[in-house]
This record gives structure tokens, C-alpha cells and sequence, in this order.
């Protein structure tokens, strides 16, 4: 991340932690903001919440959790219930502390976007090794936020997208080269060609960029032209093994049904050109990455 970027994000914090303070009682402390996360956390989990998992589920010695709680419980934010059974104390929270924690998920969503919501409905990975695995949701993350996955932009634009997972991955210190192919889409419901010869619309090339990186995965971040031809929540990238066999180079199993494969039998001989058209760009990007994210 760049030092300028910095100031804007400490502010940002700053907001959701004042808002913490001014409604949430006892969140000016420490102990009091962690137990008010914790038991947020394990209710939306489901988890049975008792008062010695709190102080053992804490940073914080057991008094202090204990007593924070009694002013929790005296505050009508949560509900201390003997459980002779097992010879505990269940807690409860009350339904004021659901509003506070719901209003606390609004004020955060107003800020932050939840990154990990955003990358599981529009980014799908069937990569085992776990540096390569990071290296691809790191470089989604920045795709996405710098704007190039958009439709707008460069989303659509396989020979230019490759090419950027090619520098950016490069750059990061793999291995990574663009390899021409097409790529098909088949569930119960349809069959959807990308760059296969015969389904190009007209001014479009016949064919399809891909980026492999270390001869291990494939990345397409490219599909920008599914969802506008098929269907509006398509996955916005996904990565494969890169394990070839016959004319497939990878495939992949939707989780919602359906299969991705990438094949080389057909590969355009406009490519070349597409990727030498695109070079001076790539550059430039590429500066404007490094200076975004470094």
C-alpha cells in the first residue's frame, strides 16, 4: 500500500471506532469493543455463548471480561442466565444489543466494503497451491479496485487482460506468459462459446487470451463478455489448474453447476498482434499500478 493512501484509511477507522464510542456502551475500552465483537461474532455463528468461553475467548484477564459484562448486562444489552445443568452462565443478548450490532453493520458497510463477500460472488479459484492461490485473489483485489475488471473498461478485453496478469505477476516474481485459446461454458441450462471460431460478434476477433502463471494456473480475468451476452452473475475472474490433456489446458466445476474448460486446438492468428497492439498500454498501467499499490 502507498504512504498516501494511508491518512484516508486511519480517518475511515477513526469514523467506525467514534460511532463505536458514541453508541455502544462501554466500547471506549478496549475490553468492552473486543467483547462486543466476540459476542456479534459467535451469534451470527450460532455459537452458545457462556460467561467462562467469553473470558477464555479474550485478550483480557478474567475480571475485566466479567465485569464488563455485568455493565453489559446492567446497560440491558445482554441477559446473564444461570445454567444449573452444566453449571455455567449462558449469555444472552438482548434484542436492543441486535439493533446496536445492526446498525454497527450498516456503518460499516457504509465505509468499508466487505471484501471477502465481494471476491466469493464475482471470483472463483480451483487453485491448490496456496502462494499461487493468494497470488491470484492479491491481484483480483487490485484488478477490481483500480477499475480494469469492469465491463467499461478492459473486462471484456482478454488480449489486454492477459497481458496485465502477465506484467503484474511477473512483476510479483513468477513465471507468467499469455496463451491463446478459446473457451467453453456448458451447464444444464446452456452452452456459451468465448473465442471460439464462428461465435465472434461482428468487429470482434475470433479467439480468447488467457495468462499462465509458473505452468501451474491459469488465469482468465476476461469474461466481462459473458455476463453481457449470458448472464448478468457470471463470475467476474477464475483460475484454474493449468493441467493439459488432449486439446483442454484446464477446467474447472462451478460451484453452482456447470464447467468451465479453456481449450488450445483453435488459437487466432490475430494474437500476436493483439498483443503487440496492446504493449505501450501495459506499461502504462503497470505504472499506474505500482503507484497505487506498490
Amino acid at each position: 500500500m502507498q504512504i498516501e493512501r494511508v491518512p484516508s484509511l486511519l480517518q475511515d477507522v477513526a469514523e467506525i471506532r467514534n460511532w463505536l464510542v458514541q453508541h455502544v456502551p462501554l466500547s471506549g475500552s478496549m475490553v468492552g469493543y473486543d467483547l462486543f465483537l466476540k459476542i456479534g461474532n459467535d451469534c451470527f455463528n450460532d455459537k452458545s455463548l457462556t460467561l467462562s468461553e467469553l473470558c477464555k475467548g479474550l485478550p483480557h484477564s478474567e475480571s475485566d471480561v466479567r465485569q464488563s459484562v455485568s455493565a453489559l448486562v446492567q446497560a440491558g444489552l445482554l441477559e446473564a442466565m444461570a445454567d444449573s445443568a452444566s453449571d455455567s452462565v449462558r449469555i444472552v443478548p438482548t434484542q436492543r444489543f441486535m439493533d446496536l450490532l445492526k446498525q454497527y453493520q450498516s456503518k460499516f458497510e457504509s465505509v468499508f466494503i466487505p471484501r471477502k463477500d465481494l471476491r466469493v460472488r464475482q471470483l472463483y479459484t480451483d487453485v491448490h497451491d496456496q502462494r499461487l492461490h493468494h497470488l491470484v485473489e492479491t491481484m483480483y483485489d487490485h484488478f477490481h479496485d483500480i477499475g480494469w475488471v469492469h465491463l467499461h473498461k478492459y473486462g471484456a478485453v482478454c488480449f489486454l487482460m492477459a497481458s496485465l496478469v502477465k506484467r503484474i505477476a511477473t512483476a510479483y516474481g513468477f513465471k507468467a506468459r499469455v496463451e491463446f485459446c478459446h473457451a467453453t461454458i456448458a451447464t444444464r441450462e446452456f452452452n456459451f462459446n468465448l473465442g471460439t471460431p464462428g461465435y465472434a460478434a461482428p468487429g470482434q476477433i475470433e479467439g480468447h487470451a488467457v495468462c499462465i502463471v509458473d505452468e501451474a494456473v491459469l488465469v482468465d480475468f476476461a469474461l466481462s463478455s459473458v455476463r453481457r451476452q449470458l448472464r448478468r452473475d457470471f463470475y467476474w475472474g477464475l483460475a484454474a489448474e493449468y493441467a493439459p490433456h488432449d486439446v483442454v489446458m484446464a477446467q474447472v466445476d462451478l460451484p453452482e453447476g456447470g464447467q468451465v474448460a479453456w481449450k488450445n486446438d483453435w488459437q487466432t492468428p490475430d494474437g500476436p498482434g493483439e498483443i503487440a497492439k496492446y504493449e505501450m498500454l501495459v506499461e502504462e498501467l503497470f505504472k499506474e499500478f505500482v503507484a497505487r499499490f506498490g
